[in-house]
């Protein structure tokens, strides 16, 4: 009997673990270590042909902030603290740009993949067929529920953020966000924010435990790993909104209220 400890797997996982990233690190060393990061490198638009540029100097000119770079990745990477111990102390801007971009992903490209992926398997396995369709269906009205939150966090919660923290830097503030400010708090969004990932869950569960197709089916398989990766992807984003952004911005309210008493 082996010893997982003794695996290459092991060995190369508990490298991953103790990486250190630092600011003078080769971009492509970097992915290389851990290339789940891609993902990160891609929502914050840093094109690829890194050469051997350094994390420094491709954060330099794509003008990312380097330690909210190092933050965001050193968090991704090693999760051994809640992601609001590091990126607290950075501006709601680039938290905002980040989740704005992973937004992008899921509606341009995740979303319909899994949906084309729910499609080919209704029209290619009669076995399943029927099943198929009812998981499409179902699919389909998740799909309506996130597109509805994500485009409360469009067109409400961003942009309420964004001139709060403009209007602080200003002597006064503006009458449009007088009257915004008056109707609205980021504490409404805390009442109506709901968990999107929770019909993923369901999702998942349906095709683990009643749905039978054949145990070679790679297509099947594949389509219930993208659903994991998308849960694992929802989870983080909503860590980065409520243990990060959300509390940021109930300071910034805060200070809001202290710098401008009479608004």
């Amino acid at each position: 009997m082996g010893f997982p400890w003794c695996s290459d797997k092991y060995i190369f996982q508990k490298k991953i673990k103790a990486m250190q990233i630092y600011p003078s690190m080769k971009m492509a060393e970097l992915i290389q270590y851990d290339f789940e990061l891609l993902a990160v490198i891609q929502r914050l638009k840093i094109p690829f042909g890194f050469k051997e540029k350094s994390i420094e100097t491709v954060c330099n000119e794509e003008d990312i902030d380097i330690d909210f770079f190092l933050n965001l990745v050193r968090w991704f990477h090693n999760r051994d603290s809640m992601p609001g111990e590091t990126l607290m102390h950075h501006p709601v801007k680039g938290i905002i740009r980040y989740l704005r971009s992973t937004h992008s992903c899921y509606i341009d490209y995740q979303i319909p993949r899994i949906e084309s992926e729910i499609i080919q398997l209704e029209n290619n396995e009669a076995a399943i067929g029927s099943k198929m369709q009812l998981l499409l269906k179902f699919f389909r009205e998740y799909i309506s529920e996130f597109t509805v939150h994500i485009n409360m966090e469009e067109q409400k919660v961003f942009p309420y953020i964004l001139q709060l923290d403009e209007n602080l830097g200003l002597d006064e503030p503006t009458q449009e966000f007088i009257k915004l400010s008056q109707q609205y708090s980021i504490r409404n969004f805390l009442e109506e924010h709901s968990d999107i990932e929770e019909k993923l869950s369901d999702l998942r569960n349906i095709m683990l435990k009643y749905m039978s197709p054949p145990s070679n089916n790679c297509a099947f398989t594949n389509l219930l790993i993208e659903i994991f990766r998308m849960g694992k992807d929802l989870e983080d984003h909503t860590l980065l909104e409520e243990k990060v952004l959300l509390p940021q911005v109930l300071k910034l309210e805060d200070e809001f209220h202290r710098k401008f008493p009479q608004q």
